[in-house]
């Protein structure tokens, strides 16, 4: 039974009563809504808080049940837009510097904590590194939301168009135009923003 039939089954399991079944699902998936989320938010609490909505949708039996759809693909839909409206509402891009960093290993480090490390490349290379992703985060952030939206499944989620069309409910050439526009913004906005 593949991934998909067996999150429908859990789902149909749940909705006739069984608790475990929830747990199950939570536990699957938490991380990774979790981690969609913050693409869009660029703060952890308000990811988690996120996260937190999508589940009770889901323990409030708000999920309708379609085996012959991908339940992820529903389950990244509802956090798409459940991240988007928390950025509208907010209209912020609180992302510190000071903010724990991923160190690709599992584990998380401050920024102080890498440069500190002596088999770091050297201070001033990682500054400039993390600067840069910062800049980047932060046009991302600036770009239109169905130009971003994009963007953010296609090239931090490494969805496929099909899944990112599904996720969105548009076209797979409607999302191969929109992540076309938003490099070329992207790249016009961080040349200028470089020169200065």
């Amino acid at each position: 039974m593949n991934q998909t039939s067996n999150d429908w089954l859990l789902i149909d399991k749940f909705q006739k009563g069984d608790l475990s079944a929830f747990h199950e699902l939570f536990n699957r998936h938490k991380t990774h809504v979790i981690n969609l989320s913050y693409r869009f938010v660029q703060n952890r609490e308000t990811a988690e808080d996120v996260a937190q909505e999508v589940f009770i949708k889901i323990y409030e039996k708000k999920v309708n049940f379609d085996p012959k759809a991908k339940f992820t693909t529903w389950l990244y839909r509802v956090t798409v837009n459940a991240s988007i409206d928390r950025t509208r509402k907010k209209g912020f891009l609180d992302k510190s510097l000071n903010e724990a960093l991923a160190d690709g290993g599992g584990e998380t480090i401050t920024l102080q904590e890498e440069i500190s490390d002596p088999k770091a490349v050297s201070p001033k290379e990682v500054l400039y590194k993390e600067e840069l992703r910062t800049l980047i985060q932060a046009e991302i952030q600036k770009l239109p939301e169905n130009l971003r939206a994009v963007i953010l499944l296609y090239q931090f989620e490494e969805m496929p168009y099909r899944e990112i069309a599904q996720v969105l409910g548009i076209s797979e050439k409607a999302v191969e135009r929109r992540i076309y526009h938003a490099k070329e913004l992207l790249r016009k906005n961080l040349e200028k923003e470089l020169k200065s």
